[in-house]
This record gives C-alpha cells, sequence and structure tokens, in this order.
C-alpha cells in the first residue's frame, strides 16, 4: 500500500490553513480586527473570494466583543453552525441557538 505524505498533525493543518488564507485573500482593506473576522469567515466557508463580499460597519468589532463577553447567545440558522462553534473559546459560555427547526 502506497504511503501518503501529508500533514498529520491537527494544529499544524489548521495554522496552514490560515497562512494560506491570509497569503491568498486580499484582505487590504480591512483593519487588523476585521482581518482577523474576515479570515475566519473564509475559513469556514472555503471561498478566498468570499471576502470581496464581505462588509463591517465602523464598530462591528468592538460591539461583537463586548456582546460576547457580556454573555450575549449566539444565533445560527444551521446545526453545522451551531456544532462548529468552538464553546471553549467563548468568553461567557455563551448559549448557541439553532433556530432551523423552530
Amino acid at each position: 500500500m502506497a504511503a501518503y505524505d501529508y500533514i498529520h498533525d491537527g494544529t499544524a493543518i489548521y495554522e496552514r490553513s490560515f497562512a494560506i488564507i491570509r497569503a491568498e485573500a486580499d484582505l487590504s482593506r480591512f483593519s487588523d480586527a476585521e482581518a482577523d473576522v474576515a479570515i475566519r469567515m473564509i475559513h469556514a466557508c472555503g471561498q478566498v473570494e468570499a471576502s470581496r463580499h464581505f462588509v463591517f460597519s465602523s464598530d462591528f468589532v468592538a460591539a461583537a466583543r463586548t456582546a460576547l463577553a457580556g454573555g450575549a447567545p449566539i444565533f445560527c440558522d444551521a446545526e453545522m453552525v451551531s456544532h462548529g462553534v468552538t464553546r471553549a473559546r467563548l468568553p461567557a459560555g455563551n448559549e448557541v441557538i439553532c433556530t432551523l427547526r423552530d
């Protein structure tokens, strides 16, 4: 059986994914904080070109961080998104609510 040459370490795969996005996406119109959000959005959808459709209000990142730190819930309409949220990274044990079946 042929051996395949690929990265086996999950952390290394994760880091490489983000490095590829940073290298291939045009993030020049975003602030550093907005670029961090855009990178995660690109990672989630797998489409570097999606960033040209992203628009952030001037206070979006600060408002989102404040809301999450204050315990605001996260609403989504897809089970896959709900399950993809890393609860351990949420600053206040925020509830993740999927409204797909409501």
